[in-house]
């Protein structure tokens, strides 16, 4: 299904899910750049840059009511959440959000179904 202007809330959730991209985006950056990188930090750089673009990309997806940006959205909210509680006591606010809005995205998937009406 492609729109021009998809539903508030959908519109909520892909600016949520672009602002957490390129958050994450921003502190990798902030790491690489402050001065040398240890070899310790290479995989788990490499994990959030990957996640960044993931969520850039489902964002994006959201936006245009994509299928497949539906199913990346439930599982980056599931990563989020279970990777929110590494971050206490911070993490928890953000395990909440995730939560709103991986709920939500399955209360509205009737928003994301294709034209030949599978998820």
């Amino acid at each position: 299904m492609d729109r021009s202007h998809p539903p508030l809330g959908i519109s909520v959730v892909s600016g949520i899910w672009l602002l957490m991209g390129l958050l994450n985006g921003a502190q990798t950056v902030r790491v690489v750049t402050t001065g040398p990188v240890s070899s310790e930090l290479l995989l788990p750089l490499g994990l959030v840059s990957g996640v960044s673009i993931a969520y850039l990309v489902v964002g994006i997806g959201l936006w245009r009511t994509r299928s497949w940006a539906w199913k990346g959205a439930i599982v980056l909210a599931v990563i989020g959440i279970v990777g929110s509680f590494l971050q206490q006591p911070v993490g928890l606010l953000i395990a909440l959000l995730l939560l709103c809005v991986g709920g939500y995205l399955i209360l509205e998937r009737d928003q994301f179904l294709s034209a030949e009406g599978a998820i």
